[in-house]
């Protein structure tokens, strides 16, 4: 299987895999288990890390302490935000306005980030991506 099918297949379970960690957390605060986000969040990012390390043996590629270091920290920031994410779901944020502002953050801060850090041009794709995210996330607040 070429490299390009694997890079593929990972980014699909990724892409579906995605939106499961703030739907299981609105599923436990729904059902009154809010106590258990935490633990739910540590078997959730223990799962990932188990997956990769199958993805990572099985590809049979090395890997660098630069490559390492940048996956912690990126995990390390995804479970700070779905801590957040969970924090406000278990106070009473409504769903309809914790999900669209964590997402929306992501959005700022990657395109921020593209822009400023890695003067990064955005093309016409790139502009109408992110202008139909923003309109979809302020439309899935006003429904």
């Amino acid at each position: 299987m070429s490299k390009t099918n694997v890079w593929l297949r990972l980014m699909l379970v990724a892409f579906v895999a995605n939106g499961l960690g703030p739907f299981g957390l609105k599923i436990l605060t729904e059902r009154g288990l809010a106590a258990y986000q935490q633990q739910y969040l540590l078997f959730w990012y223990l799962g990932g890390f188990i997956f990769a390390m199958a993805a990572l043996l099985v590809s049979r590629d090395g890997v660098n302490l630069r490559e390492v270091l940048l996956g912690a920290a990126m995990g390390g920031c995804s479970l700070a935000g779905q801590s957040f994410t969970a924090m406000a779901l278990s106070r009473g944020v409504p769903g309809h306005i914790a999900f669209p502002l964590t997402t929306g953050g992501s959005l700022f801060l990657v395109a921020a980030a593209g822009l400023l850090l890695f003067k990064e041009r955005i093309g016409p794709y790139g502009f109408c991506g992110v202008v139909l995210g923003i309109a979809s996330l302020v439309m899935l607040s006003v429904a």
